[in-house]
């Protein structure tokens, strides 16, 4: 079998953007190779749709059309250029992941999926909306969008087109056949309830991470390599502005907070977002890690961690702490409490609601034995769902179903 990953890059988001499943076929001696937009591994099996001057100037008029036209992942050509890739005829079957980054035509998608057996990872609800990541309350996409209530969420947009692009999807897809994954019960339910995609086969195969890496180490060890604070309990969540990862509850829990310990907030992603609390609670600022074992070490440096997006369509996070034996607090709502398996791995609180965040915050910091029991449990749950081999047991299963009927001349619906 001779596999293609395609997705916007490989490093950045490489538990879940296709690289470190395309290097898990590897392992088991399957051909793979990963197709990127921005690549930032020495991978030699991963390269570039496309690179250089003409590729950026090309993307930047793209870009500057659809804002002015207020459409999405309609004009860039990059997509076009696969069939006359040698490693695209050569595979057996493509899968796509994130596809909305700006460099993928939807447009192409009939043509590609016509030509080789295909499979779609959804990562967010964007496949089913007119341009919105995440619809939050709003239910239009299940009616042909139309009169949006936000048009400044991401993905922005000038004017409402969103009935055009939702009917647009809509035909697209009619002509695509393909097989659609999706991570958790809760994208799944969204897409069973989408009259874009209702009619094509959707999977259930949650993610999955590499159990010997991300597994519990020493508490205190971690801690100190990190150079926090004898004696204080970590805090531990991901810092980056907007609307999705809850990062303005996480402040008002935080201004809120009363315990007696010392704590220290320990981030991800962006630094400086927590400034406002130096002097209250030790900060050290990570940024943005590619290096797995300093974030297994982050995590194992944590005593909770907090997790309260508003919109999550899975959450790699969580499951890596989880793995690492950490409580996890998110907010109902989302992908989040299904997994983290709350209450038993977890904890969830209504959404948006950060007096309620702060209280379980409160009782975790002064409750040990609360934090280590979920911790347990959490690692258990971790073991029994979340291990990588199974995530690529399954994803091979159907990547052999998927090209057997396509030999059978049987489509992706």
């Amino acid at each position: 079998m001779r596999t293609l990953q395609l997705g916007y890059t490989d490093l950045m988001g490489t538990r879940f953007n296709g690289h470190d499943l395309h290097k898990q076929l590897l392992l088991r001696g399957i051909e793979s190779q990963n197709c990127v937009l921005k690549k930032d591994s020495d991978d030699e099996l991963t390269w570039k749709l496309a690179d250089g001057k003409a590729r950026r100037l090309i993307s930047g008029v793209a870009s500057l059309a659809e804002n002015a036209m207020s459409i999405q992942s309609l004009l860039y050509p990059f997509s076009w250029q696969l069939p006359f890739n040698r490693r695209f005829r050569s595979a057996d079957l493509v899968h796509y992941h994130l596809i909305h980054s700006g460099y993928f035509s939807i447009a192409s998608f009939p043509w590609l999926t016509h030509l080789k057996p295909s499979v779609w990872t959804l990562h967010d609800p964007w496949a089913l909306t007119g341009h919105c990541v995440h619809p939050f309350s709003c239910e239009k996409w299940k009616t042909g969008c139309g009169k949006c209530p936000d048009l400044n969420t991401l993905f922005p947009i000038r004017r409402d087109t969103t009935a055009g692009m939702w009917r647009m999807k809509k035909f697209l897809y009619k002509h695509s056949p393909v097989d659609i994954v999706l991570a958790s019960k809760w994208m799944l339910k969204l897409a069973q309830a989408s009259p874009l995609l209702a009619e094509h086969r959707l999977h259930l195969i949650p993610f999955g991470i590499d159990l010997n890496k991300f597994k519990p180490m020493d508490n205190e060890d971690a801690k100190q390599r990190l150079g926090i604070f004898p004696g204080s309990i970590v805090v531990t969540f991901r810092a980056v502005e907007g609307e999705f990862k809850g990062l303005s509850f996480i402040k008002e829990c935080l201004r809120k907070l009363e315990v007696k310990q010392p704590v220290c907030l320990l981030t991800f992603n962006v630094r400086g977002l927590a400034d406002e609390f130096r002097g209250k609670y030790q900060i050290i600022d990570l940024g943005w890690v590619n290096d797995d074992a300093l974030t297994v070490q982050a995590y194992n440096a944590s005593d909770v961690f907090l997790m309260p997006s508003m919109g999550e369509a899975f959450g790699m996070m969580a499951i890596e702490a989880m793995a690492c034996g950490k409580p996890v607090i998110t907010f109902e709502g989302t992908a989040l409490p299904e997994v983290t398996f709350a209450p038993e791995g977890g904890v969830a609180v209504p959404k948006g609601d950060a007096a309620a965040l702060c209280a379980e915050l409160e009782n975790l910091i002064n409750n040990p034995d609360a934090r280590r029991q979920i911790g347990e449990q959490a690692l258990a749950l971790a073991r029994e769902h979340y291990d990588v081999n199974t995530h690529v047991d399954r994803i091979l299963a159907l990547y052999t179903d998927v090209i057997a009927r396509r030999k059978a001349g049987i489509n992706g619906r």
